[in-house]
């Protein structure tokens, strides 16, 4: 059994990662809630249906932790917390801090790579990231030579303070106020869509470690008014044309990839709080032989965070022999 620690656990992912962690008390003899943020010693939370208290992490809370995941919020970000064992994994949970050498991770594609990694450090990536790698990682098999995304991402993934905002937008739209709080997006993200700056390399520079650069990706983000999941169009090129069918059958062969019927066009609401991404309208892209277009959601809590987190801590833990 494995003593685990969750560093920073107040935020809408912590609380996921907890609840889903909780189940799977064969995972853990022991979890240790830990904060990097002096302020936050002493917080109550709750674990596996108990109060908890959030410690100071030090050398004396993590002298046996064999994995921590590490949440955003602490004042140690972009190194390995002081204390932690020189064995231990770190699993950070915040891919927009640089952390040197690190090796991105996506359950189910790269279980193989990380399952007996020691003294090293795991990014759990964006949700951005998850999607698109989890789409194209198969296709490439398929020799994919090029991918152009779009994908919108909801407020939810700059935790409470972005939904936060986006409700305060909301109601005072709708009660015809000026008055309209941007602190957290700079812009009235409510009934919009504000796009991201294609100079952040923040989601294509993990995307191409895990793909190893293939297939190309062009990538635009962007920020839309709603609460929760990602919606993605994707249009993928291929060398030589392997056939719709083919295409279909290595997306539906994905553990976590569920196709649509056919007329159905899943929505964001449809993918939220469930595990599986959702993937509707495949096609020949029309006038261009060899190319296909598809539309996808999945929640950024779920498949696109908490479920990545806790299947990679099952691969870490408990590795395939």
């Amino acid at each position: 059994m494995t003593v685990l620690a969750i560093l920073n656990p107040h935020s809408l992912l912590g609380d996921e990662i907890k609840q889903e962690l909780a189940k799977r008390k064969g995972l853990w003899s022991e979890v240790r809630l830990l904060t990097t943020d002096p302020e936050q010693v002493g917080a109550l939370t709750d674990f596996a249906g108990n109060a908890a208290l959030v410690q100071a992490c030090d050398e004396e809370t993590l002298h046996d932790v064999r994995l921590a995941l590490l949440l955003p919020g602490g004042k140690e970000q972009g190194q390995k917390p002081t204390g932690l064992p020189e064995d231990s994994i770190l699993l950070v949970v915040d891919p927009t801090t640089v952390w040197p050498n690190s090796i991105p991770a996506v359950a189910g594609l790269e279980s193989d790579s990380v399952a007996a990694l020691s003294g090293s450090v795991l990014v759990s990536p964006s949700p951005v990231v998850i999607l698109l790698a989890t789409l194209l990682k198969p296709l490439k098999e398929l020799r994919a030579s090029l991918a152009v995304a779009q994908v919108l991402v909801p407020a939810s993934t700059l935790d409470q303070a972005g939904l936060d905002e986006l409700f305060q937008q909301t109601r005072s739209i709708v009660a015809m106020r000026d008055e309209k709080p941007t602190e957290v997006f700079g812009k009235q993200i409510a009934f919009n869509l504000l796009p991201v700056s294609s100079a952040d390399p923040s989601d294509l520079e993990p995307l191409e470690q895990i793909l190893g650069g293939v297939p190309a990706v062009a990538l635009q983000v962007v920020r839309a008014g709603v609460f929760h999941s990602l919606a993605c169009s994707l249009f993928v090129s291929f060398e030589e044309d392997p056939g719709l069918d083919t295409v279909r059958d290595r997306l539906e062969a994905q553990p976590w990839i569920e196709m649509a019927d056919a007329g159905d066009l899943p929505s964001p609401t449809d993918a939220a709080a469930r595990e599986e991404i959702l993937v509707a309208d495949l096609r020949a892209s029309p006038n261009r032989p060899g190319s296909y277009q598809l539309w996808a959601v999945m929640d950024n809590l779920t498949r696109g965070g908490a479920s990545n987190v806790l299947e990679l801590v099952e691969s870490l833990v408990m590795p395939a022999s």
